[in-house]
């Protein structure tokens, strides 16, 4: 019980508002808000003690902010007061009120970025646009001619703020469904720069689309008779042949916007003993090129003559019947746009860390 009674002295003396028309009043009002909505049950109730918590804490901070002179940027004396940071403060709490509380997101949303830069503006502009009635209440008024230019400055700077955390999360949005363009060079634009190690980059869409194309081609041309591999290497058959693997190999995947900008060809020339197969996919999406970048991979198939046991040579035979020949498929790595970038600053990045360790 004694620990109850010194629990309480404490808070009466330290956590006591110097008077009730104060900003730790409508401190202590949201925590004991926030305290209600806890007990309260889920409903009608608990929403209304949680919403008055908010509108407490955020009009408590403001005030308490724009009452502290260590929140001013350039502050000297009251003639002087300085830049107030006390808008942005609110700002980002009204901001995160509207967006995500009201919102019930559970988290901190894109909306509350884009939106707290102009929600402040408007916060540090209010009190141009306040004034006194006679009766003493509050009234709407022309902002003064001395502070119009700064009101000019103020709004469009923030939003000029928010338009960049706009496309911030704009190209966000674009890497995730269009992935491939983090191959591309930036060096030229005026407003994207690539930042982050070798671990952010990621080979272009097209040589995921090649190597998945691969094994299943292997399962169709290796191993098997060679008159049935020529004929499968002719120009209809192997269109047919591909596009069936690539629509297969396209279904295991998860799905992007950007794999209808892919187009996968093939041709096919001659070697000794056997073809040289050339699977090229072409980006056809947004490029800082006029040539359309590809991603090629090299497939070589030859003849090979399967062994014959002993179980089935004949006995006592002068010359072994013919044996048909079989098909041998391999394929080299994908290469050309993006992928000799990614390899190379892979390779630095281990010959970085080796010479480290070393």
């Amino acid at each position: 019980m004694k620990l109850f009674l010194n629990i309480y002295e404490w808070l009466q003396k330290n956590a006591r508002p110097p008077s009730a028309f104060s900003w730790e009043t409508l401190i202590l009002l949201s925590v004991f808000s926030a305290y209600m909505a806890f007990l309260a049950s889920p409903g009608f109730l608990k929403d209304i003690l949680r919403n008055f918590g908010w509108i407490f804490l955020i009009l408590g901070v403001h005030w308490g902010t724009t009452s502290a002179n260590q929140l001013r940027v350039g502050y000297k004396y009251p003639t002087n007061p300085g830049f107030p940071l006390s808008p942005w403060i609110t700002g980002a709490l009204v901001s995160h009120y509207v967006f995500d509380v009201l919102g019930d997101t559970g988290d901190i949303s894109r909306d509350a970025f884009i939106y707290w830069p102009t929600i402040s503006a408007a916060i540090a502009a209010l009190p141009d646009f306040l004034g006194e009635n006679p009766d003493g209440g509050l009234t709407f008024k022309k902002a003064p001619l001395n502070k119009r230019q700064n009101l000019v400055v103020l709004f469009g700077t923030q939003l000029l703020l928010s338009c960049w955390f706009q496309f911030h999360f704009s190209v966000q949005d674009w890497l995730a469904q269009y992935p491939s363009l983090l191959a591309d060079d930036f060096r030229q634009s005026a407003f994207v720069e690539k930042v982050g190690g070798p671990s952010r980059l990621e080979n272009p869409r097209g040589a995921m689309i090649l190597n998945s194309i691969e094994p299943r081609l292997r399962d169709r041309l290796n191993g098997k008779p060679w008159p049935q591999v020529e004929r499968s290497l002719l120009k209809e058959e192997r269109i047919k042949l591909i596009d069936t693997i690539e629509a297969q190999a396209m279904q295991e995947v998860t799905p992007l916007e950007e794999d209808g900008l892919w187009q996968v060809n093939s041709d096919v020339s001659s070697r000794k003993g056997g073809y040289n197969l050339k699977l090229q996919a072409d980006w056809q999406g947004p490029r800082s090129q006029l040539k359309s970048p590809s991603v090629t991979k090299s497939c070589q198939i030859t003849q090979a003559f399967p062994r014959r046991s002993a179980a089935t040579k004949p006995i006592n035979a002068k010359q072994a019947p013919s044996v048909t020949p079989i098909s041998r498929f391999k394929c080299d790595p994908a290469k050309g746009w993006g992928v000799e970038q990614q390899r190379s600053r892979n390779d630095t990045f281990i010959e970085g860390a080796g010479s480290s360790n070393g």
